[in-house]
């Protein structure tokens, strides 16, 4: 067995619950690791704590420059402190231009390695709300402040480079002020001139400078104008607001959005406390819109992101653990309960993936802060060193290839692009002209539905590579991300990993397979894996856990400051109550979401967020127009996640089974069967037959020497859908399926298979049959299918599967496919005994179906297909065939089996006929 250098937890969710909180101890003890390990502090807390005064106030808000958040050591935390190491200070010794700074250059790595050229790739399992999201926040927790004036980073522009010959300038960081004599010799230091603590300063500001004027100082309320909208600053037309640098409308939309939310929260305030004073209801709101805000984050933007169900539990727990006292609490009892009773099976589990893990021996915080909740429980604790956010932070939140290009703006409801306006016609001063212009809802709406970019290489838009400053001239954001952790000392991408416990890479190869890639980044580094930078190394991460929008490099980070931000914050921890937020403040934190947040200030988005748990996820089905240039994998999740997950039904809610419409078997619906080629049902397109389903993601593994081609030798992205023909109640079982497999850039091939016209009676066990896609023609057929069915075809019980022999799952043509003639679907011998055969609901027992199950062996024959009128003759040739067939796979579920409004009448499922072979 080959061994990885990538962390193995991932593994662990395939075996269910039991998996998923496995997964979740493991993170418990990778975090308590790194809290005990990797974090540095070098600041001198002395000097910043001797004129402060923690006054009556401040006991119970937030202030404005974030002292007295831990009263004992009350610098901690506040704006102008040093960012702190996650990496041992030795390591961080700053690169110069004596020794390696210029190495690659890091206008070459742009072009080759960053830049994004003409087509974005998505990233299909977020919003690009998202992408505004994450600037808002880290607009909230760090700035290194103006840059420094004079001996810039100068190096040249390589040969052919678009802006041509001569050299490109980078301004330094701003270096730390207040270093001593005594510190001479020591590695830089930076100071963050935003507070570090949670608490909203991107709309309230880090100074009561900026604090004073951006109140009303009326009523606790933010300043705006009459139509709710930010008053503007004359010079450059930005929103007046906590902190308006690198500006553009996305962080307008956020940042009106969220006074508009702090001052509805001041409303109830007043209603409920009508003689509370200005400044107390200021303060009670900023505390609850910024706790509102780190929720958000915590349940919402990074489930969303990082969409794995051990992520997603890990963030509930980080809020609200498993055993919390508000509604989502069951969502983890069974986890809980789960790992009460298994945690030597769960050690056991751990032994047998090769998972270096000893849970019997784990501190005795690691359960509790890995599923008893961060928030609200328990005394600060910073782990002995002073809370600041650190150096290595702010490298992992270098997301600028989330940015798109453009803003498509949509009409709300609708899915036809109206316009498009490049992003940087929306910066500075013309961000709130755009947003007033266009409209917030058609914005919103618009943020809603498209994508942004992936968080890969090559996918910098073009625009932040060559941008154009004024005062500074034409910069690149992606060769400034590259210098930006040379210069603060932030190791490169090997030793990075190895000082944060993970486990360094060998060889290019572990990064990629990607063969263009792996030439260039070879080429620019030398082939010296020691000198990849952190930043071009994260991006180039191809292994991800599933659902991971970003690798496991930046995710180590983030483990441990996503956690420590909270753990660490006096507001989150002991003063997390009723008395300090007033129960009214409580209960706006725990019981809204970004879509509630959405539909209060912008009621005309209801309908469209209708369904909608998680605002930074694809809002409702869209389908672009490059939709099927999208690779198999994009496609297929694409259509589960936004399609199927999103119309999921809630427990106990499953729609009645309908019978069969015979009446709804026109000739128009028969036709789209055969002709439209769509992964999503036509418009007014209506399931008369099979209306009700179940559906999952599945992967056919091939058997290798069968002789068939294209997508049977393996496909690893498909949905298969399991369905009865109408109300068993009204004709018997009949069990049918439909396989959809995706390929790369190309139209989905599909087939779909039933055991019998009539089905197999009173049996309801859905695998007590072979299915297929060819069923001899019944005079006992009461549906009449067969005759309805030769209105478009002259074969009307034989579905072909030629299309599937004639492509590779890449998208790659077979020059020459052998194609079977008849595949046979033999159920799981485990699944036959496993479902009843007495009446029930088949998609009840389906639905417990889950990710990894085999569900069919798939043999196949290329015999022709013949047939007699004498019934004993027809079923002789049938057995001929049937005994010729070869094993040419298996079909295996990569999800569980889920009941959805999609999967019911919005997955599209084309019939190739007899006659388009």
């Amino acid at each position: 067995m080959s061994i990885t250098p990538w962390v193995t937890w991932p593994a662990l969710t395939k075996f269910g619950t039991i998996g998923i909180v496995g997964g979740l101890l493991t993170l418990g003890i990778e975090r308590t690791e790194l809290l005990n390990n990797n974090m540095f502090d070098v600041e001198n807390w002395d000097r910043l704590n001797t004129d402060i005064t923690c006054d009556e106030r401040s006991k119970t808000a937030r202030t404005e420059d974030g002292t007295c958040n831990i009263l004992e050591n009350p610098a901690e935390g506040s704006a102008f402190a040093r960012f702190g190491r996650n990496v041992d200070p030795s390591l961080t010794y700053a690169e110069t231009e004596n020794d390696i700074l210029l190495t690659p250059n890091p206008r070459e790595i742009s072009n080759v390695l960053m830049a994004r050229g003409e087509e974005m790739k998505p990233a299909t399992i977020v919003n690009f709300a998202a992408a505004a999201w994450i600037q808002f926040m880290v607009h909230d927790w760090f700035d290194h402040g103006p840059r420094m004036e004079g001996d810039d980073i100068v190096f040249q522009l390589p040969p052919g480079d678009p802006l041509g010959s001569g050299t490109m300038s980078v301004q330094r960081t701003q270096p730390d002020p207040s270093r001593t004599a005594a510190e001479a010799g020591r590695p830089a230091t930076y100071q963050n001139t935003n507070t570090h603590w949670w608490d909203g300063s991107q709309l309230y500001g880090s100074d009561k400078e900026t604090s004073d004027k951006v109140r009303a100082f009326v009523d606790g309320k933010l300043k705006v104008d009459s139509d709710n909208s930010l008053p503007t600053e004359f010079m450059s037309g930005k929103p007046v607001t906590g902190f308006s640098e690198n500006w553009w409308v996305g962080l307008s939309m956020l940042h009106r959005l969220f006074t508009q939310e702090h001052n509805a929260i001041a409303e109830r305030l007043k209603q409920r406390y009508p003689n509370a004073t200005d400044q107390w209801l200021y303060d009670k709101a900023r505390l609850v819109n910024s706790a509102l805000m780190a929720k958000i984050h915590t349940v919402e933007w990074t489930p969303a992101i990082l969409d794995n169900p051990v992520l997603k539990r890990a963030m509930y727990a980080n809020w609200w653990g498993v055993g919390g006292d508000i509604e989502n609490r069951e969502f983890f009892q069974d986890a809980l309960d789960e790992l009460t009773n298994n945690v030597s099976g769960i050690a056991n589990l751990f032994r047998l993936l090769g998972i270096d893990s000893d849970i019997a021996n784990m501190e005795p915080g690691v359960i509790d802060h890995a599923l008893g909740g961060l928030v609200g429980s328990r005394a600060p604790n910073n782990y002995d060193v002073p809370y600041t956010l650190t150096e290595e932070f702010v490298s992992v939140y270098r997301m600028h290839p989330l940015m798109r290009d453009d803003i498509e703006v949509y009409d709300v409801g609708t899915s036809v692009v109206s316009e498009r306006i490049a992003i940087p016609d929306t910066r500075d001063g013309n961000a709130e002209e755009v947003l007033d212009d266009v409209g917030a809802d058609r914005l919103w709406y618009s943020f809603g539905i498209t994508h942004p970019g992936a968080l890969v290489l090559e996918n910098y838009p073009e625009f932040l590579r060559n941008l154009s400053m004024p005062l500074i001239g034409d910069i690149d954001m992606a060769a400034i991300d590259v210098l930006r952790d040379r210069e603060r000392g932030v190791p490169r991408y090997n030793e990075f990993r190895r000082a944060i416990g993970l486990k360094e890479i060998t060889k290019f190869e572990d990064l990629t397979s990607d063969p263009e890639l792996l030439a260039n980044l070879k080429r620019l580094y030398n082939n010296d894996i020691e000198l990849i930078d952190t930043l071009v190394g994260s991006l180039a991460e191809e292994t991800r856990p599933d659902g991971f929008g970003f690798g496991e490099t930046s995710f180590q980070i983030f483990i441990l400051n996503a956690s420590r931000r909270l753990m660490t914050d006096r507001f989150f921890t002991t003063d997390y109550t009723p008395e300090v937020y007033t129960p009214e403040g409580m209960a706006w934190v725990e019981n809204n979401t970004m879509v509630d947040v959405l539909k209060r200030h912008h009621p005309a988005l209801s309908s469209a967020l209708a369904g909608m748990d998680n605002a930074f996820k694809p809002w409702g089905l869209n389908m672009p127009a490059e939709y099927e240039s999208w690779s198999a994998e994009q496609k297929q999740m694409h259509l589960w996640v936004n399609g199927a997950v999103r119309t999921e039904y809630n427990e106990g809610e499953l729609p009645a089974q309908q019978d069969v419409d015979v009446g709804g078997l026109i000739s128009k619906v028969l036709w789209d069967k055969v002709k439209v080629e769509s992964d999503v049902a036509p418009a007014g397109y209506e399931k008369p037959i099979h209306p009700q389903a179940v559906m999952g993601r599945v992967q056919f593994n091939a058997t290798s020497g069968h002789g068939f081609t294209g997508l049977f030798e393996g496909a690893d992205h498909g949905l298969l859908r399991l369905s009865v023909t109408g109300d068993p109640q009204e004709r018997g079982f009949a069990p049918g399926m439909a396989l959809k497999l995706f390929v790369d850039g190309q139209p989905s091939r599909n087939v779909s298979a039933l055991y019998t016209l009539s089905g197999q009676g009173d049996n309801h066990n859905f695998f007590a049959n072979e299915l297929s896609n060819y069923v001899s023609p019944e005079l006992n057929d009461s549906l009449g299918s067969t005759i309805l069915f030769s209105l478009v075809t002259t074969k009307p019980t034989r579905l072909m599967v030629n299309d599937f022999s004639e492509v590779t799952q890449r998208g790659e043509a077979v020059s020459d496919p052998k194609a079977p003639s008849q595949v046979y679907f033999v159920p799981n011998p485990e699944l036959t005994t496993h479902f009843p055969s007495e009446p029930h609901d088949f998609r009840e027992s389906l639905m417990t179906l889950t990710e990894g199950t085999k569900l069919y062996d798939v043999y196949a024959t290329d015999r022709d297909i013949r047939t007699s009128i004498f019934p004993s003759r027809n079923r002789r040739l049938a057995e001929e065939r049937r005994n010729s067939a070869r094993k040419v796979g298996e079909l295996v579920l990569t999800s569980d089996m889920i009941a959805s409004q999609f999967g019911d009448n919005g997955v599209f499922f084309k019939h190739e006929r007899y006659e388009d072979r």
